[in-house]
């Protein structure tokens, strides 16, 4: 019994030490969301270079009016690419708006080995707001991300003045709490907060970014801006409440939080049907 309990707490040791630091800063392969229906031609491609010398892989998608309302910046979660957006971004073109949908550093098309869950990534959105303004002088221009994308966009809101809205799906609190979530849910509740908290250290070492500060609840009680917060009750891969959290944190008074019943991390538009995509449009409409 005790050799039994030896080899687990070793195993368990050897994993958080050495496997788990890649599994959290190197993307899936794979990823559950479907990549909608989408007319490729309408979308312009073209690649952009980062502050570390990365090439991002982007398109542009004009708006299908004769005015261009706003351009929304799609921001795709955890292993996912600029596919995955490229629906909502036809849709969103028929309503007057543009939109730029990229792959994020080391996902898709893109280059770079480590997702850093938006420390380095928000510098990304910089250089592709600079895009945009010289695109399109004078538009607005807003952010949508989703799970991942969602914590990026929030720090980016926080450092980059030209970006005058936020759309904030599904996405976490708090990167060290997150990654705890991840490992107890795997473990089957029997998680361990210093082997998960001791991986994520050592993923920022390796990725060359600092875990602590990942925290989009308290970035973004910076925020002043209006917010327009998604998610689903029934997400079992982020929890409903860390929403809340971000929701209580924001100062501006211009914000909105559609908690959309019945959903989980992966539907929440099919589940929102079409009152979530008014209130969407709504919400664009406004800004």
């Amino acid at each position: 019994m005790l050799i039994t309990a030896f080899i687990l707490l070793l195993t368990a040791w050897l994993a958080a030490e050495f496997l788990s630091p890649f599994l959290i800063i190197i993307p899936p392969p794979g990823h559950r969301y479907d990549i909608p229906d989408f007319d490729q031609g309408y979308f312009q491609e073209f690649e952009l270079e980062t502050f570390d010398q990365l090439q991002l892989s982007a398109a542009f998608r004009p708006s299908d009016l004769p005015d261009t309302k706003s351009v929304v910046i799609f921001v795709h979660g955890i292993g996912g690419k600029k596919e995955h957006f490229m629906g909502m971004a036809d849709w969103l073109a028929t309503q007057g708006f543009a939109a730029v949908v990229f792959d994020g550093r080391a996902h898709g098309q893109s280059g770079g080995r480590y997702c850093t869950y938006g420390y380095k990534e928000k510098q990304d959105i910089q250089v592709i707001v600079r895009w945009i303004e010289k695109k399109l002088p004078g538009t607005k221009i807003g952010i949508w991300g989703n799970s991942l994308g969602g914590a990026i966009a929030i720090q980016a809101l926080a450092i980059e003045p030209h970006l005058s809205f936020g759309i904030v799906q599904s996405t976490f609190a708090d990167l060290e709490q997150i990654v705890f979530d991840y490992q107890n849910r795997i473990m089957q509740g029997f998680g361990s907060r210093s082997l998960s908290d001791r991986a994520l250290r050592r993923a920022g070492r390796i990725a060359d970014f600092d875990p602590a500060s990942v925290r989009p609840a308290q970035t973004a009680a910076r925020l002043q801006l209006p917010i327009l917060l998604i998610h689903g009750e029934q997400d079992e891969n982020i929890s409903v409440d860390y929403a809340q959290q971000i929701y209580q944190a924001l100062p501006t008074t211009n914000k909105q939080f559609i908690r959309v019943p019945e959903a989980d991390h992966f539907d929440v538009f099919d589940k929102g049907g079409a009152k979530l995509h008014d209130q969407l449009i709504d919400f664009l409409v406004q800004q």
